[in-house]
């Protein structure tokens, strides 16, 4: 992938599936999962997860999103969603650069933060670019009047070198009570991150 004058590459899990940005693989996917899903509740259930997948599709392009990819799978005890884009973003001037600060004002869906979202600002460590700021915890945003989501999600903040932008890596899933082993899985997929050419180290399938 490329950003600005800077390539880099990300591995995700090999059951997981890379995303165009305007929705046409989510469409595929969401056709191919109705067609094994006789019973209406479940139907329901993948309508339901699609629109919201396409709902933050769109947010993410309007926010610069240059990358995408994710995951819809049917399992014994439910639908599990999961999901990461790559944002390419530069603070307007006179704007907070740092992690905190961009962290303060991004959210996974792009709608506006509400009262009981519970993030919390570490750090973490790239073996491909080393350490960097990181919010993690569960967020509830609304994207229109009466629509809120709530996800799991881990933003990942990564400064371009000698430039002015910052890539901001976010991964999320509504399935909360999964969390603890989504975090897990997010940390694996973004220590793969690098800059340059150099192929990344692959990441297992996900297993929850």
């Amino acid at each position: 992938m490329t950003t600005g004058s800077h390539t880099f590459g990300i591995a995700i899990p090999e059951n997981w599936t890379e995303y165009d940005l305007h929705g046409d693989t989510l469409a595929e996917r969401r056709a191919e999962m109705l067609r094994h899903a006789p019973q209406k509740e479940t139907r329901d259930a993948i309508n339901h997860t699609f629109r919201s997948a396409r709902r933050i599709m769109e947010g993410a392009r309007r926010r610069g999103a240059v990358y995408a990819a994710g995951t819809t799978a049917m399992y014994e005890d439910g639908l599990l969603m999961a999901g990461l884009m790559v944002f390419s973003v530069k603070p307007p001037p006179g704007e907070d650069f740092s992690a905190k600060g961009i962290a303060e004002q991004f959210s996974a869906t792009g709608g506006r933060r509400r009262e009981n979202t519970t993030r919390t600002l570490t750090t973490a460590t790239l073996p491909g670019v080393g350490p960097v700021g990181r919010m993690a915890g569960i967020e509830e945003t609304e994207i229109a009047d009466g629509v809120s989501y709530k996800m799991v999600v881990t933003h990942t903040f990564v400064p371009v070198p000698g430039g002015e932008r910052v890539l901001i890596i976010t991964c999320f899933s509504p399935n909360i009570p999964l969390a603890e082993p989504l975090y897990d899985l997010f940390d694996a997929i973004t220590s793969t991150f690098a800059f340059g050419d150099k192929e990344p180290v692959a990441v297992g399938a996900a297993t929850t």
